[in-house]
């Protein structure tokens, strides 16, 4: 046998004040006598005995007492196949966005903690718990410990984050640690999503603490800043897109800075969840744009973003070709565009210590027998070349398939199906990646290819570039393509990215070393050695350093999911007894069911012992 509640022991010391009662008693007890004649030759000591000599009525009280004192220490059996009180919790803290929403004068995040402190400090000492937050991925705070201290200061310290959340993912994730678990355990949800749009295990094996009801919000749902990559800040402009994710109509003001100056500023208002958008130009030069909102709602954290504007830096470009039409469409291309610069060199005059002056240097129908440490591109490599080796020539190809999801083809999409008179078939090399792809009937081969070889970016098109005409009508879309790579190559310029919160950035090409990290918030930390991505959880602007070498991340939240904050359906948490009922995938979720508690029962005999002390005391003599 086990108690719930073993401090009620400390009304033992009733058992005191009884005894003491029941002494005093006895000792004033008045008895009429017809005289005191025969009292007189009677001892002192005699009379008043100092023997304790309880009576059935002393009895009674004391089993009354008991009762009360065992009942509120609250017994109960934990023996037998399933049967046993669970030990252990796993409290599973949503951290997303939108937790940060304000109701009255508490965010959900507050509301959520409070209660978790609270199912907390109402456990045994001897129960185990986990502290699991959800954003932007599954985290255990706290591996499964009985110190409810450090749970408590954990619980304190973690805030919210600007990303959204995998519930569903972290719910699984304290399912498998639960089935793990030789113990019985339970799952508490301490969140803002409502339990029917949980999973359905998680609807029935986890409890569930609501909090949220407001929807009143607006916010920045898109920035996007439109500059070509060879264009100054006088052609850029800026996108703003908000949107009203409340039942009412919503007004505000927002507006766009360049650093401390003011660029732009609209009022507006919004029906109920309608969206519009700003298109901002103008921009008095390149630098950072914050765009914000001055709004009267319950989510801050949509309320601000970031953009940049890049500084023209004229890309230095050496053609290495023969007379050739595309010198003449390159000719062209410069003309029109103010942040390219070229020079024409033939292949017969072209040196190494020239390639050395260029950021990007094109090698047409050309293959150098010693390729320069310089980011390459090569059109048509010449069929005895000592870099591409030839395996055969086609004619009349087409583009049959891309690499979407490289950055040169990221924005290109209608490239299929592109007539090409002429191309070399050759292999790719191990260091690349295959852009652009055609077939014969012998075989599947690259049409361009590119990746980095020995620190250097360089890229290949293996089809005759000069034939297609890059400047035609009907070649737009090879133009676009064309563009995008000379962009790809060429040397970054201003070390700033702009990013969505949580997702993962890559700092690989940061100098070696320990880096150092500035969060939005001004907090530093040295990244440990070796990590080269960082996720950004906050909205803000990271700053990166190591040997003098510096870094800026933008971070937005960006998340209509997290924006809209309005919550239905709310209800509240359903008692251990009935998640486990209906927990039929674990077992051990039923065993936690079985605790047979015996204060109920303690407190009928009390009542019991009560009446019959009672009446037993109406007949003895007065």
């Amino acid at each position: 046998m086990s108690f719930a509640e073993p401090l009620a022991f400390l009304f033992a010391g009733l058992y005191g004040v009884l005894a003491l009662l029941y002494l005093w008693e006895r000792w004033r007890r008045r008895v009429e006598v017809p005289s005191l004649l025969l009292w007189e030759v009677v001892r002192e000591d005699t009379i008043r005995t100092r023997r304790f000599r309880p009576d059935l009525l002393f009895i009674l009280q004391l089993l009354l007492l008991s009762c009360l004192i065992f009942g509120l220490a609250r017994p109960y059996l934990s023996g037998g196949a399933g049967a046993g009180i669970s030990t252990r919790h796993i409290f599973v803290l949503d951290t997303s966005a939108s937790m940060q929403a304000q109701e009255a004068r508490q965010s959900r995040f507050e509301q959520a903690r409070s209660q978790a402190l609270d199912l907390l400090h109402g456990l045994q000492h001897d129960v185990e718990v986990m502290l699991i937050t959800t954003a932007p991925a599954p985290e255990v705070l706290l591996n499964f410990t009985r110190d409810h201290t450090a749970v408590a200061a954990a619980l304190r310290q973690v805030t919210p984050t600007d990303t959204g959340c995998d519930l569903a993912l972290t719910l699984a994730f304290a399912e498998s640690a639960q089935q793990r678990s030789d113990t019985p355990t339970e799952v508490d949800v301490f969140t803002d999503i409502p339990r029917q749009q949980l999973p359905q295990p998680a609807r029935e094996q986890a409890r569930v603490f609501q909090v949220g009801e407001t929807d009143e919000n607006l916010g920045i749902e898109a920035l996007q800043i439109f500059q070509g990559p060879f264009q100054d800040f006088h052609r850029a402009r800026a996108y703003v897109l908000v949107e009203n994710f409340g039942h009412r109509e919503g007004h505000g003001f927002l507006t766009l800075r360049l650093g401390d100056e003011v660029v732009n500023r609209n009022g507006f208002t919004l029906s109920p969840r309608q969206s519009k958008g700003f298109l901002v130009h103008g921009f008095p030069g390149p630098g950072l744009v914050v765009a914000q909102l001055e709004v009267v709602d319950a989510l801050a954290a949509d309320n601000l973003a970031f953009g940049w504007i890049r500084p023209l830096q004229p890309l230095r470009l050496l053609l290495a070709s023969a007379a050739s039409p595309l010198i003449d469409d390159l000719r062209a291309l410069v003309a029109a565009t103010p942040g390219i610069q070229l020079t024409v060199l033939d292949p017969q005059a072209f040196s190494a210590e020239q390639a050395r002056r260029a950021d990007v240097v094109i090698f047409n129908r050309f293959v150098p027998a010693s390729p320069p440490p310089v980011n390459a591109l090569y059109i048509y490599p010449a069929k005895d070349n000592p870099l591409f080796p030839i395996a055969a020539d086609a004619e009349n190809v087409e583009v049959l398939d891309w690499n979407a999801h490289h950055p040169v083809l990221q924005s290109l999409r209608p490239l299929a199906a592109l007539p090409l008179q002429r191309a070399r078939i050759l292999s790719p090399p191990p260091w690349s990646e295959v852009l652009l792809w055609s077939r014969n009937p012998e075989r599947e081969f690259p049409l361009a290819f590119a990746g980095e070889d020995q620190g250097h970016r360089v890229a290949c098109i293996t089809f005759d570039l000069e034939s297609e005409r890059l400047l035609s009508s009907d070649s737009i879309n090879l133009f676009l393509f064309f563009m995008n790579l000379l962009s790809w190559l060429a040397p970054k310029g201003e070390a700033v990215a702009v990013v969505r919160t949580g997702e993962v950035a890559s700092v690989a090409d940061m100098p070696g070393g320990p880096l150092q990290l500035r969060h939005p918030d001004g907090t530093t930390e040295v990244l440990a050695a070796g990590q080269t991505t960082i996720q950004p959880r906050l909205a803000g602007e990271y700053q990166i350093s190591v040997d003098g070498t510096r870094r800026v991340l933008l971070a937005n939240f960006f998340d209509p999911v997290e924006s809209d904050i309005g919550r239905s359906g709310k209800e509240p948490p359903l008692p251990p007894q009935v998640i486990r009922a209906g927990a039929g995938r674990n077992p051990q979720a039923v065993q936690t069911g079985d605790r047979q508690e015996y204060a109920t029962w303690l407190y009928y005999a009390a009542a019991a012992l009560f009446l019959l002390e009672w009446g037993l005391a109406r007949r003895q003599p007065g």
